[in-house]
């Protein structure tokens, strides 16, 4: 006799899930997690709003999305073409059978307030989906509930190159980060030095041996600017200080900051700011 899912209930169980299953239990309404539950959701196709716990996350295809115990799911929304899978067990199906197992808890990816979404490169993703075809198969051919070793060794490998892939991606992302910080705050100062004779991206990209390209993404994605907007919001700034607090005339200030043509600089002012130099001027004046 095989084992089906609906005989799977109580503990120690392993089962999967549909699609229809998963929306009809938690779309529009809070679903809490038992006590010992574990669920890993393949989405292999499809966009899938969702809430855990009391933050919102959306997932697409190709994502592994992880719900721990007593953890609280709800589905916004879906795409009509999503399909999914839904792996669940509990903490005595893993641990039975096989000792000296790292704790599901110990998992980087059901840790308390961790990030519960994980997204695969198409290589990453065929590797697991090889591995939950072979879960899928030992569960939908077990003779008992005790007869499924196989499923128990293959939970185990999933979990285990689902972790390597989770990890190397949390130190690439962490490395990415840094990078863009270290780049940003590199090019800020390199401004700051430089910012009346180098008004040009390139100018700093070259100084940072990097794209102009990529300096201005890695410089928008750190601070919501372009490059060249915080070039020319240093340099406003500057002309700023010049027209407030000195008596010097427009012209005198425009050549200091290096400007050799007054009606560009009154020009340049102007759109960066919505008004002359000399009305900025008489507007900061009492």
């Amino acid at each position: 006799m095989t084992a089906t899912s609906a005989d799977v209930k109580g503990n120690n169980y392993l089962k999967l899930e549909t699609t229809h299953d998963l929306l009809e239990n938690c779309l529009n309404q809070p679903m809490g997690q038992l006590k010992d539950e574990y669920k890993i959701i393949f989405v292999q196709s499809g966009k899938l709003p969702i809430t855990v716990g009391e933050r919102r996350y959306k997932a697409t295809s190709k994502t592994l999305l992880f719900i721990s115990p007593e953890q609280s799911m709800t589905i916004h929304d879906y795409s009509d073409d999503l399909e999914v899978e839904t792996l669940l067990f509990d903490t005595d199906y893993f641990l039975l059978y096989l000792k000296n197992q790292v704790k599901l808890c110990f998992y980087p990816f059901f840790q308390f307030n961790s990030h519960p979404v994980l997204k695969l490169s198409s290589v990453e993703w065929k590797s697991l989906m090889a591995v939950k075809s072979k879960i899928e198969f030992e569960i939908h051919n077990r003779a008992s509930l005790n007869d499924d070793l196989c499923c128990r060794l293959y939970l185990n490998i999933l979990l285990i190159e689902i972790e390597q892939i989770y990890v190397l991606n949390k130190e690439k992302s962490h490395a990415n980060t840094s990078r863009k910080h270290l780049i940003t705050a590199r090019f800020k100062k390199l401004v700051d030095k430089n910012f009346l004779t180098l008004r040009k991206v390139s100018d700093y990209a070259e100084k940072l041996y990097i794209s102009s390209t990529y300096l201005n993404d890695t410089v928008k994605s750190s601070t919501g600017q372009s490059a060249s907007e915080m070039i020319y919001d240093r340099l406003i700034q500057e002309i700023k200080g010049e027209l407030i607090q000195t008596e010097d005339t427009i012209n005198e200030i425009a050549y200091r900051l290096d400007f050799s043509d007054v009606s560009y600089f009154c020009r340049f002012f102007k759109k960066q700011t919505g008004m002359s130099p000399q009305v900025f001027r008489e507007s900061k004046h009492y």
